[in-house]
């Protein structure tokens, strides 16, 4: 029997590849025909295809005609009529449709009168070097390539091709890390895509050879997804493109290109390029990429992106062929390229480039050595992950360890339970990469806001609280012990800790041990591997002294054990206030059960949002746990913000914490004690004796270029002209060859007074009309209270009148002696 849906598509984005995957593995598990019509276009879509849905080009507010026939057609359509209302509409998040706007150019540069044309910027960076073009693989025509020797002949031809093909990629996936495997895992797809194999198979039949049916399958899509009008599935092209590459290659190898070596230092033009190229690409000559074609969510510019290449789209080659073999700079981050740029451009982006390598080292350096606190108190700081590509981020970031691995993730996208070998990969991976530091792989949390549909659940009013995590397991035991065995094989690869959520009673602990045990004994480990639990089902607080006796460690899931002790869904508006990780309630019953978990030497961790926060930090080190786990981007900062804490003042200060009445009267105590660390107005750092800067535009690109290394402000451009903004209502140049210029911005992240000494005087228009030497410049943020920039600026003017002043700082010929003379003749102004 036929059943029929209408659908009008809730996605900003329309159906691309991410939704398209959830509606392909939710279709999938039906014994049932399912097809999409869209109506706008009259497109046909098989809903089991990830390549058929993107190719029916749903856009948003499209209205979709389905149709359903089959044995269970009946349920089939109950159930996709619930999950289009209740999971479809969360299937994605809208994407800004604004291209990355080009800034203009900073004062410095544009008063070099340079001549640039502006692309789109990819990323940040800037790469010097000889303008080549790369001359990609040329895609046959379906005509050129081989006839057909045999249908049977060609159809064992192109199976061979498909199984080399994709044993290559599942190496790729398994040797490369980060985006590379990600993306290798995608090309699998597409290489095993019912869609795919269909228009495979209908070109075989009617007579091609192998090579040129995959040539017309690839025309195929290229023509149906070029037609598009969503930039996204139009980028989507130039994947299929390249899988289709890589049976050609094994097909009829004639057609690939001659290996090209290129310059030492290399800024390459293409019209458009495949992952698979990039890959190919000598990294430490090419410098960076300007493409003819390609969008910001291409997985050409996401590979790019992570390798820190500079890139630029939307580049013509009309803009780039005369200037073949002639240098040029790309700036990234203003969207610009310089062809054959003159002497004082290049030096100009040889500084910019020196500054940005300057500041990638600071950040490495800082990011480096143990996390501990000023007074040397350790405190690991780890990453979430629910992917290798994660973890290799974390472990960029300088990550202490895993401290939560989400494996349900592995579940949530798949129609059937992934195998043990399946898992053991993943988890293999991740092990790898970790290279000796703890991974904490938690077993699947399936249910309440993680639905699966590989382990259905029934319905429930809460399900939160409900049939979730451990308490599905012994119904899932066989998919819970494959998973077992899965962590304990890649344990061999380095350590590795099993972490079990939602517990709540010592039955259930008891339970998830014996099952442990009972596999790391089928499997022939004599060595014990860690077993803990999330700490976040309030029960389990109180009955800490028996559960320390059941198992090896904890980590507070602080979201759940926040909402849980409250009994308030983070989620929900009208409650959301009473979700407050920074409640005295919620500090004490943490506080407490750190006291307890360290009496019986067990160890204890955090996870979840309270682990980044910078009012928490300061808390959380004052209860002396054992590690925070937050996400990638949150390492460094938290690390540095560490090294500034003293342990022993946290601690008072989380006793001042525990007597306030609720989370706002905390946070005022922790913002009165310094929520963020500050850092003096006035360092060594910040007082250049000598630079050799030309021009007034170049002094002041210097000194702000120097608060943006030392991390004082956050975007140099806009803090810039926020010092210009003050230029133009009035010189700051008070006579006497001294000059302080000054402003409140929102960029500033720390007061800073920076003073630079020119080898050359530059005209400022000054009130005295004599040109400038000395430049201080004074830096205060915009919520920064009352007047102070401005009483500090009155002081250091009324100082430069004096004579003795000026001279002694002229004279002065170190940073460290300039420090001591301001420090001593500035005491009391900031």
């Amino acid at each position: 029997m036929s059943h029929s849906l209408t659908l009008i598509c809730p996605l900003p984005n329309g159906i691309h590849a991410r939704p398209a995957s959830r509606i392909a593995e939710f279709c999938g598990g039906f014994r049932a025909a399912i097809r999409w019509r869209n109506q706008r276009n009259g497109q046909l879509a098989d809903a089991k295809s990830v390549l058929s849905l993107i190719g029916g080009d749903i856009l948003f507010n499209d209205i979709i005609d389905i149709e359903i026939d089959g044995e269970s057609a009946a349920e089939a359509a109950k159930q996709l009529q619930d999950f289009l209302r209740d999971t479809l509409p969360h299937c994605d998040e809208a994407l800004s449709a604004e291209p990355a706007a080009s800034r203009a150019l900073p004062r410095a540069l544009a008063e070099l009168s340079p001549s640039p044309c502006f692309g789109q910027p990819a990323g940040q960076g800037v790469a010097i070097g000889e303008l080549c073009e790369h001359r990609g693989y040329r895609f046959p025509a379906v005509e050129a390539l081989p006839a057909s020797r045999g249908e049977p002949h060609e159809r064992e031809a192109l199976r061979q091709a498909r199984e080399a093909l994709a044993q290559r990629l599942q190496q790729e996936a398994a040797r490369q890390s980060g985006q590379a495997a990600a993306i290798a895992r995608a090309h699998l797809a597409i290489l095993s895509d019912a869609d795919f194999d269909a228009r495979l198979d209908q070109a075989l039949r009617q007579g091609l050879g192998a090579a040129a049916a995959v040539a017309a399958t690839v025309a195929f899509y290229r023509d149906m997804l070029g037609q598009s009008a969503s930039e996204y599935l139009r980028e989507r092209e130039i994947d299929i493109r390249d899988v289709g590459r890589g049976l050609l290659e094994r097909l009829h190898p004639e057609d690939e290109p001659a290996a090209t070596t290129w310059p030492d230092a290399a800024v390459l033009w293409a019209e458009d390029l495949a992952p698979s190229e990039l890959l190919a690409l000598d990294r430490s000559r090419v410098r960076g990429l300007l493409l003819g074609r390609g969008g910001l969510t291409s997985h050409t510019i996401i590979l790019a992106r992570a390798f820190s290449l500079p890139v630029l789209t939307g580049v013509p080659r009309a803009v780039v062929a005369a200037s073949l073999g002639r240098t040029a700079v790309l700036d990234a981050g203003l969207g610009a390229l310089f062809l054959a740029p003159a002497a004082p451009v290049l030096d100009y982006y040889r500084e910019e480039a020196a500054l940005l390598e300057a500041r990638r080292l600071r950040e490495a350096r800082a990011s480096q050595g143990e996390s501990r606190s000023a007074d040397g108190c350790r405190l690991e700081l780890a990453v979430n992950i629910a992917s290798a590509e994660e973890a290799q981020l974390g472990f960029a970031h300088c990550a202490d360890g895993v401290g939560l691995f989400r494996t349900e993730m592995l579940f949530m996208e798949a129609d059937a339970p992934p195998s043990e070998e399946s898992q053991f990969q993943h988890y293999a991976e991740v092990v790898r990469l970790a290279a000796g530091r703890p991974v904490i792989i938690r077993t699947f949390d399936i249910g309440g806001d993680k639905p699966a549909r590989c382990l259905p659940a029934p319905a429930e009013s809460n399900p939160f609280l409900g049939y979730r995590a451990i308490r599905m397991y012994p119904d899932q035991e066989a998919v819970f012990r494959a998973q077992l065995r899965a962590i304990l094989r890649a344990s061999a690869l380095g350590p590795v800790k099993v972490m079990i959520p939602m517990v709540a009673t010592l039955a259930e602990a008891r339970w998830a041990r014996r099952v442990l045990d009972e596999e790391r004994a089928a499997l022939g480990l004599t060595r014990p591997v860690p077993l803990g639990i999330m700490l976040e089902v309030p029960s389990v607080l109180f009955q800490l002294d028996a559960f320390c006796r059941e198992v090896d460690f904890f980590s507070v899931g602080s979201n759940d054990l926040t909402q849980y002790l409250f009994a308030a869904d983070r989620d929900n508006e009208r409650v959301g206030a009473l979700y407050d990780s920074l409640h005295p309630a919620f500090l004490s019953a943490l506080a407490q059960a750190v006291q307890t978990i360290h009496r019986h030497g067990r160890w204890i961790g955090l996870c979840g949002e309270a682990a980044a926060s910078p009012h928490a930090l300061p808390l959380l080190l004052g209860m002396e746990l054992d590690e925070l786990s937050m996400s990638a981007p949150s390492l460094q900062a938290c690390r540095r913000r560490l090294r500034e804490l003293d342990a022993g003042e946290c601690r008072a200060l989380l006793q001042q914490a525990l007597g306030c009445e609720d989370g706002a009267a905390v946070r005022a105590l922790v913002e009165a004690r310094g929520a963020r660390g500050k850092l003096p107005m006035l360092t060594a750092e910040c007082l250049l004796p000598s630079v050799a800067w030309r021009s007034k535009a170049a002094a002041i690109k210097g000194l702000v270029d120097r608060l943006w290394l030392l991390e004082r402000c956050d975007d140099r451009y806009g803090m810039e002209e926020d010092l210009w903004l003050r230029e133009q209502a009035y010189s700051t140049g008070l006579g006497h060859g001294f000059a302080i210029p000054h402003a409140k911005s929102k960029h500033v992240l720390h007061p800073t007074l920076c003073l630079a000494k020119l080898e050359q005087p530059v005209d400022w228009g000054a009130s005295d009309g004599q040109p400038v030497d000395m430049v201080l410049l004074i830096a205060f943020n915009a919520s920064d209270a009352g007047a102070e920039h401005l009483k500090f600026f009155s002081r250091l003017a009324r100082l430069v009148m004096h004579e003795d002043f000026r001279r002694q700082l002229r004279e002065a010929p170190d940073p460290q002696q300039l420090l001591t003379l301001l420090q001593a003749r500035l005491e009391g102004a900031a």
